[in-house]
């Protein structure tokens, strides 16, 4: 009898603590940020670079396209130049999305805008209005469809603009990536009006080492799914982690992450939670009323208007 409730004792201790780390709040940076909203607010529209099944993903094009449609945040990937720019490109490979060879820190900003970065874009009718342009044709486009830097970007759009730049280089590149983005963001002021974020752990954690202290960062890859263990498993409570908040699929894996409870589990600890990358009304609609601070979508389009019919 004695052993029986011996037994009890331990399991009932055993989920009190259990229950208790679920509720207690553990972000260890806590800073006001406009990456997260309130509960009841609208959600963050955030263009994935620049809307890419609208526009050539990461070009002038694109974001001026965004830009004019009203989104709250432009998202982009950076890679480093030749000549230390960082510019709006997800690849390594320029012929990936271009005409032109070779890879993006070969050549100099101003090699790679001779080039056409429309030339792989298919419209959502099926159709590549910017294949095989002529001479005159790409000359009548001037910068639309090239990469934009980021600097030219902050110079344009401004502080009324939200930014997420995703630094994409990692090793020695990885650094200098970190390191021009620290420079531009000290020398525009942009500090609390861009999240920084990485796939890469050596890189993001080279960026956290020299950023100033109200920089704002998402997770990277490996740290976001020891955030989602820790959290699942319970014992997030003695994880440190420097980051702000999360961007997130629906489900990694077969691992659904469009749970209440870890939606529930990142906003207790006073983090963001963007979901990527949605554009299906349907899969939007489910993140707005999970409560997410921000949709990252190819169709903001479709995006703003299913909040105006949701009343936002």
């Amino acid at each position: 009898m004695k052993k029986k409730k011996l037994i009890l004792l331990v399991l009932s201790l055993f989920i009190g603590v259990y229950v208790l780390l679920q509720v207690i709040p553990y972000g260890k940076k806590d800073i006001d940020t406009p990456f997260k909203i309130k509960e009841g607010e609208r959600p963050l529209v955030m263009a994935h670079g620049g809307a890419k099944l609208m526009n050539p993903e990461n070009t002038w094009m694109a974001f001026d396209y965004a830009y004019t449609l009203g989104v709250d945040v432009l998202e982009m990937d950076l890679q480093i130049t030749k000549d230390g720019e960082l510019i709006t490109y997800h690849n390594n490979e320029l012929e990936d999305f271009s005409d032109a060879e070779g890879l993006v820190s070969e050549l100099t900003y101003a090699e790679i805008k001779q080039y056409n970065f429309g030339e792989n874009f298919t419209d959502l009718d099926g159709n590549t209005p910017y294949r095989d342009l002529t001479d005159v044709e790409r000359a009548l486009y001037g910068d639309a469809l090239v990469p934009a830097s980021l600097e030219q970007m902050f110079q344009k759009y401004g502080p009324n603009m939200l930014y997420v730049c995703e630094l994409k280089n990692e090793g020695e590149l990885g650094r200098k990536s970190a390191e021009k983005m620290v420079e531009l963001l000290k020398k525009y002021g942009m500090e609390d009006k861009v999240c920084v974020a990485s796939f890469h752990k050596d890189t993001m954690d080279y960026f956290l080492s020299i950023a100033p202290e109200n920089t704002v960062t998402s997770f990277d890859m490996s740290t976001a799914t020891s955030f989602v263990i820790a959290n699942y498993a319970g014992y997030g409570l003695f994880m440190n982690y420097p980051n702000n908040g999360l961007q997130l699929p629906m489900s990694q894996k077969g691992i659904p992450l469009d749970l209440e409870y870890l939606v529930y589990k990142i906003h207790k600890n006073n983090m963001f939670l963007h979901y990527w990358t949605i554009n299906d009304v349907d899969d939007m609609r489910k993140c707005i009323e999970l409560g997410a601070d921000g949709i990252i979508t190819d169709r903001p389009d479709l995006l703003i208007q299913l909040l105006d019919e949701m009343g936002y």
